[in-house]
């Protein structure tokens, strides 16, 4: 409505006067505007500043205010009517060329881009001519209040009041000048761009932030006057509520021509971009001559001559892209050709290294594995990844063992595979060694894992951690069910004992292979199977699932122990255990899947065997309570007839001929109890101190240190070890060992006299070294 009011009488005023004159009209408004704030101001800020205690300033005030209004009138077209169309060039082209009778297609292109361009810069001229007569008022009432000899101080106040006139002046000048001028300055762009004329090419001098930082400024100035006049107390409530509405209404109007603008550009930004996605080209006369909207502009008149061009060359262009699409998708078959032949013979590698080659009768072991990067090449389907199981069945001291491995090599595709190919190579390297070489069959379990991982880890450490490896490797006993193993930062492994999963472990001792690490904490475990025992070992594969969520939203497992309930749902089944993964998500990582199975036939032995063989445990026992001690081995041996396999008789035996100190009877059964029952570290360390008794080093020496890659941190072993190397003379072994006794048990006596006997024999080595 405000728009319309304002449209009406700007056209009214055009059409009876001049173009430029209805633009003053609205202008000197602001003039007004101007002239109230500078009389409120100093009829706040001066003592009884009244126009009759004042009256030569005020007169002067009111009619050098009218005079200029009339200047500014007279330099603008008022006269036009008596053939006066201004006093400038500028004015005068501007109210000749836009005469209500002229039309401005018929002009040639030179005399509309001048005009455009004057119109463009008339509020800058407008401002520009507010200001010099402005000027013009401030020079007339300085000079009149010197004339009449008011205070000069007075002055002072006068200058701050005309400050504020003239800027409530200007800026309404530039910003109504910038409103009233918009729509022929379209009117023109509109024409020009038909004869694909450049037209956003000129702004004026505020941009959009210029003219809010005006806006804003010119209402805290209001309120700063209001305050001052509230304050000082020169003022009544009808002045006061004349100086509220009188700002109100001139904030209002400008705050509305602000917007109003740049809801018109904004409309013909709308307008412009949906004729050119209809097909049309998109010219944008803009309405604005801000700079932010004139860059846009510029911009926009660049995509537009591109969407020309590509739809005057449209067919051309899509057989030019089409031919190059064509020739890029030759290329890029090549190319896909060629890696999936690096796949498929990368692929074809690592099948003979991932075998199961089990062959116990106890021990069963099952692979599954599915690869991440599946690729197709002659027709077929392969998949490639990081992932390697390996199984294989060797002899150590003539005993049947089963080598199991799981890994999984950092890298997707053939980056995982390269890793998995090395891996492969070099475990296959380890295995073929150890049938081969009669010293690597000699090795107890433990010394072999412990090889076997070290070498393979500094295989790794080669890279520079650039070829990272998880891995859980180990070894199974045959006939006791005893598993020793190794985990390298890799998932931890799954027991499913009767209908029930668990993990075996809860934290790791290793990180993966090619990680710098130090052995001298190096740790083995063992776990010992039973009866009908799965043991399950998988890749970080079969936790990384995406589980499908309700909104959408891409969802990662982050629960570890889900996986217990798929080994649980698939009843220790790989394939069932693979479904069960499958039906909560979809795999995202290389999978894969190593089950151990066993399966052990233990002898029953009868009601009554067994009550007589407890009898004669009874007979023992109370054979001992009488230090009666060959009477209770006899007891003892005569119930290991009737049980021979009873684990409990065999240590009990042991221990007597331990307590009668017959150490050489003792080694020998306990060589025997070991062999059938490897897991007993209290019995191992047993024989290693009745070895250390018969003066057998070196077999004392291997059960020592098959219980510290076992217990690392068990002191008495640690000494017993350091007592024992220093006895065959390993100076520099014991010390290393003793050290690692004096971090766990510094205050051990035992530990302090075999750290003087070191240092005895260090200081005897080095004499026997100074007399050579």
């Amino acid at each position: 409505m405000v728009h319309k009011v304002f449209n009406f009488l700007f056209d009214l005023i055009y059409k009876k006067i001049s173009y430029t004159f209805a633009v003053v009209v609205f202008a000197l408004s602001g003039a007004y505007f101007g002239a109230f704030y500078a009389y409120i101001f100093g009829s706040a800020v001066i003592p009884e500043f009244t126009a009759s205690n004042h009256s030569e300033v005020f007169l002067a005030f009111v009619f050098s205010t009218l005079f200029a209004s009339i200047g500014h009138s007279i330099q603008y077209g008022i006269l036009s009517p008596f053939s006066v169309p201004g006093l400038e060039r500028q004015i005068q082209k501007i109210n000749s060329s836009l005469r209500p009778d002229v039309t401005l297609r018929h002009k040639n292109t030179l005399e509309l881009e001048s005009l455009l361009k004057y119109l463009i810069q008339l509020p800058k001229h407008n401002m520009i001519a507010s200001f010099g007569y402005a000027i013009f008022v401030f020079s007339t009432v300085a000079i009149t209040h010197l004339w009449s000899q008011k205070p000069f101080w007075e002055l002072a106040f006068v200058f701050i009041g005309w400050s504020t006139a003239v800027f409530v002046y200007c800026g309404f000048s530039y910003i109504i000048t910038d409103y009233f001028t918009g729509q022929k300055r379209v009117e023109i762009k509109v024409i020009l761009s038909k004869k694909n004329v450049r037209i956003n090419k000129e702004f004026g001098i505020f941009s959009l932030k210029g003219k809010f930082i005006f806006l804003l400024t010119l209402i805290l100035l209001s309120l700063t006057i209001l305050s001052l006049f509230v304050s000082l107390g020169n003022s009544t409530p009808i002045t006061i509520g004349l100086f509220i509405f009188m700002t109100f209404l001139e904030a209002s109007l400008l705050t509305f021509l602000y917007f109003q603008s740049i809801n018109m550009t904004l409309d013909q930004i709308n307008l412009s971009a949906n004729n050119l996605a209809m097909g049309g080209s998109g010219a944008l006369p803009l309405l604005s001559i801000d700079r932010e909207f004139i860059r846009f502009a510029e911009n926009f008149e660049k995509a537009t001559s591109e969407v020309g061009k590509i739809r005057d060359n449209l067919q051309q262009l899509v057989e030019e892209k089409t031919s190059e699409l064509r020739h890029s998708l030759d290329i890029v078959e090549k190319l896909k050709s060629q890696q999936d032949g690096d796949y498929f013979l990368t692929s074809l590698l690592i099948q003979p290294l991932s075998l199961n080659k089990s062959t116990g009768d106890k021990v069963h072991v099952d692979f599954l594995m599915k690869q991440k990067k599946t690729f197709v090449f002659h027709g077929k389907e392969n998949d490639i990844g990081g992932d390697i199981c390996i199984a294989k069945s060797v002899q150590l001291r003539n005993r049947e063992f089963t080598v199991f491995l799981n890994a999984d090599a950092m890298g997707k595709s053939l980056q995982g595979a390269g890793g998995a190919l090395v891996l492969g190579a070099a475990v296959q390297s380890i295995l073929e060694r150890t049938i081969a070489v009669q010293s690597v069959k000699q090795l107890y379990a433990e010394r072999w894992l412990k090889n076997a991982f070290l070498e393979l880890h500094r295989l790794f450490e080669g890279f520079d951690c650039s070829m990272l490896v998880s891995l859980v490797m180990g070894l199974i006993d045959d006939k006791t069910g005893l598993v020793y193993y190794i985990n390298a930062e890799h998932p931890w492994s799954v027991l499913y004992r009767d209908g029930k999963a668990e993990f075996i472990e809860t934290s790791g001792l290793f990180r993966k292979l090619g990680t710098p690490f130090t052995d001298d904490q190096f740790q083995i475990r063992t776990f010992q199977l039973r009866e009908g025992d799965v043991l399950i070992l998988g890749s970080d594969g079969r936790d990384d699932i995406e589980i499908d969520s309700e909104n959408g939203v891409r969802i990662l497992n982050e629960d570890e122990s889900l996986f217990l309930k798929h080994v649980e749902n698939g009843t220790g089944k790989l394939e069932k255990i693979y479904e069960s993964i499958l039906s909560t998500g979809k795999l995202t990582d290389d999978f894969s899947l190593l089950k151990i199975s066993y399966r052990r036939s233990e002898p029953s032995i009868s009601r009554a065997l067994r009550k007589e063989s407890l009898d004669l445990l009874r007979k023992a026992k109370a054979h001992v309570k009488d230090k009666n001690f060959d009477s209770a081995i006899l007891s003892l041996q005569e119930a290991g007839k009737f049980h021979p396999e009873s684990a409990e008789i065999r240590r009990d035996l042991i221990r007597l001929h331990f307590r009668k100190k017959d150490y050489k009877q003792a080694a020998t059964l306990l060589t025997e109890y070991i062999e059938d029952h490897p897991g007993d570290g209290d019995m191992i360390y047993l024989a290693s101190f009745c070895f250390k008794k018969n003066q057998e080093y070196g077999k004392a020496i291997d059960m020592a240190e098959r219980i510290r890659l076992r217990n690392p941190g068990h002191p008495s072993n640690l000494i017993q070890l350091a007592e024992l190397y220093l006895k065959v003379g390993n100076v520099s072994k014991a010390e290393k060992i003793l050290s690692l006794a004096q971090v766990i048990e510094p205050n051990s006596k035992e530990l302090l006299i075999l750290s003087k006997n070191l240092e005895r024999e260090k200081s005897l080595a080095s004499d026997g070294l100074d007399s050579i």
